[in-house]
């Protein structure tokens, strides 16, 4: 973000929202310090690509480091890796100065991240990979260890980031945007949502407060009062501390001679000392007033939550291709012996992570950044494929698949045993195949749909997409199925057929109703309690006049945003918006499948746009699955799915990363995997696959599809040029795909689990015709059982040594006692470990079971080490 966007707001006195807090003032024996602390913040790629910025910008480490050799009372800080990686590998022979300095405690190291990450949108162990990849790189390259959290320019913080700093090994937290009000005291503890609490070190007037300063005595000593006394409504201690640093900014030559010039002045207010961020630290300290603040420090920026939205999209699909590919690569270690690829690992990340930084997470950038951002995405895409798949070759190659017909292995990421949706292609070369029968493992016949086909002109089967619900598919395992072509279409499933009502489909669980023309739903019937869910039609489509930018809603930027905004979000309404339900085209169609059932319609939406959904229930399934497309040809809308709720005086709940939190309503926030609307008797969750925007507003639910927008003011500088464009953020002429689903359900959020929901909505079962072999392992096996449904697994991991890493937390806010993971393979060792895998304590092991308590929202890591089960052993987990 510009920083002459950010300090331009220095002129003005501070809004106060509450009374202003108490403040000490020197004193007799109290010598006030006004700490200078000098950095450049690295944009990574924003109005300038990677390289470009690499190409501007190495320049200025080169020119700190001559200030630092040239003067020893000057003090600089850098970092992200993507930043100092790179210096460290074009100027080797800078490397030894750049080492002494880190080693003096003159070149401090801050952040220990790949990048300064937006931490609302991507995953939770996202945050975590950028501590691993970030933090061990200078541990191994600097031999430093990173405690400053460093976020200065991240568009808010989840309500879980001071338990995972704690838990990396960071001391402190350093930022400039989301406070409460201006009330706020620049120093605090902050604590999350299960009580962890860290230092807090807020900037009100932003991360180059002291930068610009003038290079004559005077007017440098004027600057510099006007700015300690800027910052005297905030300070509650004597000390003070000013950064200065802009975007790619230069450090400022003039000052390590005017800040000794200033502090042989006699009658100056305060001494000014450059320093570091732990000098601050340590001062602050020393006090003991620091209030507590508890909560998150969102929203800020909601309109980035759905600004070029294919961006979050594929942050979603990566990281559950990367997080996949990690877990499959910890069961070859487990099952194979067969070391994993750590370095193709990091190689597959390392893009995605990048594509993280809070600009680019954001949708904020020019086109051509925009584009090599892709490039990016689909650089990780493509390699955490390549493992995926030969995770998944691997550990088929040794189950014993022996048996009628074609063996079918059904994986589950997840860690628990699983019923959901499987789907897959399969092939046949032989002629005559009418039909499918499919069994598991006992030889029962189970369901199977054909979703689509290729036949042969005599009607054999070629191709076929098939569908089928895979029952109790063990945690982090899988069970094989067997697929038996039939040379006769007769006691063998064929595809959906037209249902007498084409305005209704139905499951076990609810019975929907549709507007024909338009896709409206019109009602959702939750058939075991017998209670309607709507209160008018949902799955409407809202497109609305939106003249922000890429950054904010409804208006410009204005970049000195840190005040978490409340601004209420009304329920788009007749006359300022359109929907998709005043729009008709043809009778859309409903299908019904002895696995799956679907109604689908397209038709018009605007001038020259369209808009197609596709909803779809399963056989035993509680969940309702919603695919939208929408093509949109005009500039400065966005578009929203309303779903009105029968439910009144409800609370909203967002999942954030590891854990969930309730949030106001009618005010947008960014939400993990779902968010969910209740009133204790009864809710309805919205899960999504990368749609972040969400809000409640009058019982209606609303999730944010797209916006059509671009950079509208922003003044020239930190990479921003004349000429440059961004226009591609208006995403005219794109056919945009959506991915959501619904959950109704008994009870509150808690009860009716739907975290578990979530995860299985962006987890899907993934399904591999393999060969007929034999094989060490049996047709059904999974590496874990939980004493406890509320705890989740989020990863399983190669670790050190030949271990494997599983990280668990608590997901419902209720602390869980003698939690008990129950492992399928011989437990050799246990320790729990940090984020950053080093160790805190041995666990005693007994009949290979991790035992553990949780406090509510307590995220705990395991280091294992494992030895494989036994040969064939046909276990029921």
């Amino acid at each position: 973000m510009r920083w002459a966007t950010i300090v331009s707001v220095l002129l003005f006195s501070s809004p106060s929202t509450g009374a202003e807090p108490s403040r000490q003032t020197p004193g007799d024996g109290d010598e006030a310090t006004f700490w200078f602390i000098p950095h450049t913040h690295w944009e990574g790629a924003v109005f300038k690509t990677r390289e470009e910025y690499l190409e501007i910008g190495l320049s200025n480490i080169l020119r700190a480091l001559k200030l630092l050799k040239d003067y020893p009372n000057y003090r600089f800080v850098l970092d992200q890796v993507c930043y100092v990686k790179p210096f460290l590998e074009r100027y080797p022979h800078e490397e030894a100065t750049f080492r002494k300095m880190v080693a003096d405690g003159r070149l401090q190291v801050v952040g220990g991240m790949d990048v300064m990450p937006d931490v609302n949108m991507p995953g939770g162990e996202s945050l975590v990979r950028q501590v691993l990849y970030g933090k061990r790189y200078y541990r191994q390259k600097l031999g430093v260890e990173v405690t400053v959290g460093w976020q200065l320019d991240t568009f808010g913080h989840h309500a879980q980031m001071p338990q995972l700093l704690k838990l990396a090994g960071y001391g402190s937290f350093w930022f400039f945007r989301g406070v409460s009000g201006w009330e706020v005291p620049s120093e605090f503890l902050w604590e999350g949502i299960d009580g962890s609490r860290i230092p807090a070190f807020w900037l009100p007037h932003g991360y180059a407060v002291t930068y610009g300063s003038p290079t004559k005595l005077p007017d440098f000593t004027s600057f510099f009062k006007k700015r300690f006394a800027l910052l005297a409504p905030f300070s509650r201690g004597v000390d003070r501390v000013g950064l200065a640093g802009a975007d790619v900014c230069e450090p400022e030559a003039h000052v390590p001679a005017l800040v000794e010039e200033f502090n042989r002045g006699t009658n100056k207010p305060f001494a000014l000392r450059i320093g570091v961020p732990t000098d601050f630290e340590a001062a602050v300290s020393k006090r003991t007033d620091r209030p507590v603040i508890a909560g998150e420090l969102n929203p800020i920026f909601q309109g980035a939550y759905s600004s070029r939205i294919e961006l979050k999209q594929a942050t979603r699909d990566n990281e559950r291709l990367l997080t996949t590919a990690e877990k499959l690569g910890a069961l070859s270690l487990l099952l194979l012996g067969r070391k994993p690829d750590e370095e193709a690992l990091w190689r597959a990340w390392e893009p995605t992570l990048f594509n993280h930084a809070h600009d680019l997470m954001s949708g904020v950038m020019t086109d051509r950044v925009y584009e090599d951002t892709l490039r990016g995405y689909e650089f990780s895409k493509r390699l955490a494929r390549e493992l995926v798949d030969t995770g998944l070759e691997d550990l088929a190659s040794k189950v014993d698949t022996r048996g009628e017909g074609m063996p079918l292995m059904v994986f589950n990421a997840l860690g628990w045993p699983r019923t959901d949706v499987a789907v897959t292609d399969v092939g046949f070369s032989e002629g005559g195949v009418m039909g499918l029968k499919l069994l598991d493992r006992a030889g029962k016949a189970v369901p199977v749909q054909i979703m689509a086909c290729q036949r042969c002109p005599d009607g054999g089967l070629v191709q076929a997409k098939i569908a089928f619900v895979a029952s109790d598919v063990p945690g982090l395992g899988y069970a094989v199925y067997r697929l038996v072509p039939l040379p006769s279409s007769a006691n063998a499933t064929s595809g959906a057929r037209p249902v007498k009502s084409a305005d209704c489909i139905e499951n076990e669980y609810y019975r929907l109703s549709f507007e024909p023309t338009t896709g409206a739903m019109t009602g959702l019937l939750v058939k075991p309690e017998n209670w309607e869910a709507l209160s008018g039609p949902a799955n409407v489509v809202s497109r609305e006049p939106d003249h922000g930018d890429l950054w904010e809603l409804y208006r410009p930027l204005d970049g000195g945003s840190r005040i978490a905004m409340k601004r209420q979000q009304p329920v788009p309404r007749p006359g300022k918006a359109q929907f998709s339900s005043e729009f008709k085209g043809q009778p859309g169609s409903a299908r019904t499948g002895p696995v799956v059932s679907e109604f689908s319609v397209s038709h018009p939406f605007g001038k020259d746009g369209l808009l197609a959904t596709r909803v779809r229930l399963y056989a035993g399934l509680p969940r309702i699955d919603i695919h939208t497309r929408i093509r949109n040809q005009d500039k400065f809308v966005r578009y929203q799915m309303l779903l009105p709720t029968s439910i009144k005086a409800g609370t909203s709940v967002h999942e954030i990363p590891f854990g969930a939190m309730g949030r106001p309503l009618g005010i947008e926030f960014p939400a993990q995997n779902w968010v969910d609307y209740g009133d204790g008797q009864k809710g309805v969750a919205v899960l999504n696959r990368g749609l972040p925007g969400n809000v409640v507003t009058n019982s209606t639910m609303m999730l944010s599809l797209m916006r059509s927008t671009r950079i509208v003011a922003y003044g020239f500088g930190g990479g921003y040029e004349p000429g440059m464009s961004s226009d591609s953020g208006f995403e005219l002429g794109n056919e945009m795909s959506f991915d959501y689903a619904l959950v109704p359900h008994a009870g509150d959020w808690r009860q009716a689990g739907v975290y578990r929901h979530g995860l299985e909505f962006n987890n899907p079962l993934l399904v591999r015709p393999v060969a007929i072999h034999a094989g060490t392992l049996p047709d059904r096996w999974g590496l874990l059982r939980l004493s406890h449904p509320n705890v989740v697994v989020s990863t399983l991991k190669p670790g050190q040594g030949g271990t494997i890493v599983v990280r668990l937390y608590e997901a419902s806010g209720q602390a869980t006692p003698d939690v008990r993971a129950m492992l399928g393979a011989k437990v050799a060792s246990a320790d729990e470990v940090n984020l950053m895998e080093d160790p805190v304590r041995k666990l005693g092991i007994q009949d290979d079971t991790l035992r553990f308590d949780l406090r509510a929202f307590e995220i705990k890591t395991f280091k294992v080490g494992l030895r494989p089960p036994a040969p064939c052993q046909r276990t029921s987990r």
